[in-house]
């Protein structure tokens, strides 16, 4: 009876044992190819990590210990000033606003490629404001206002085609508004005031159909106001003094 037995059992360990083994095989064949080919939402976080990493290294003063959260302890996620999405934690806001932080903004930066926010307002931020920033095709909102920024309006930022708000108020820019930032259709506010910028005022900021705010106030631009801005019906606000401007 047990040998019996013994020849009945033994065909259906063997099929468990076969699917056993096929099983860890096919676990080991995908985490063998996972460590090979990474996805691209890990490799987007890793990504996103140094990039924030990078922004602190350029953070000089820091009195308020803010950066003091951005360490390895800590998921970069819930990082102060830090959105992420939910589902791929990649940052989507970095929000350092009146954080009494000085420092510069790397090129690095533009890896942040899936962010919709930037706000670093009310600080005291230096240096050119870098073109990789043209590198965030989804960003929706770019806050630098008060604070030390000099050099040119980066002329990449055209790619950002989604953008909404602009705000440069109160740095030391120079130089022109450049023609390549007409593909901003989306625009509802362009703060440019208190800068050292020059030239005309471009008759294609008409063109901004949607834009409820624009300050160009206390700069140094010549010439007329374009008639084309009058094609503007939704805009609510308008600051254009204290430059060197004609009547015509």
């Amino acid at each position: 009876m047990m040998e019996h037995s013994r020849t009945i059992r033994n065909p259906v360990l063997l099929k468990f044992l076969h699917g056993f083994f096929l099983l860890v095989l096919c676990m080991m064949s995908t985490s063998s190819e996972s460590a090979a080919f990474p996805s691209h939402t890990l490799l987007g976080n890793e990504s996103d990590r140094l990039a924030l990493l990078d922004l602190k290294k350029r953070i000089t003063e820091d009195p308020l210990s803010v950066m003091s959260s951005w360490n390895h302890s800590v998921h970069f996620c819930s990082w102060v000033g830090i959105t992420c999405h939910s589902a791929t934690q990649r940052v989507l806001i970095l929000d350092l606003e009146d954080k009494q932080l000085a420092g510069s903004i790397p090129p690095s930066i533009g890896n942040l490629t899936r962010l919709i926010e930037i706000s670093l307002g009310i600080n005291e931020f230096h240096g050119e404001i870098p073109q990789e920033l043209g590198r965030l095709r989804t960003l929706e909102s770019l806050n630098l206002s008060f604070n030390s920024f000099g050099g040119k309006i980066p002329t990449n930022m055209s790619h950002c085609t989604q953008l909404r708000v602009f705000d440069l108020l109160s740095n030391k820019i120079i130089g022109s508004i450049p023609r390549q930032l007409s593909s901003w259709l989306s625009l509802t506010l362009l703060k440019l005031g208190e800068n050292n910028l020059s030239g005309t005022i471009p008759g294609w900021i008409g063109n901004f159909s949607s834009l409820r705010g624009l300050g160009l106030a206390h700069n140094n631009f010549q010439g007329s106001i374009p008639n084309e801005l009058g094609h503007i019906t939704t805009l609510q606000k308008f600051l254009v003094g204290g430059n060197n401007l004609s009547e015509d």
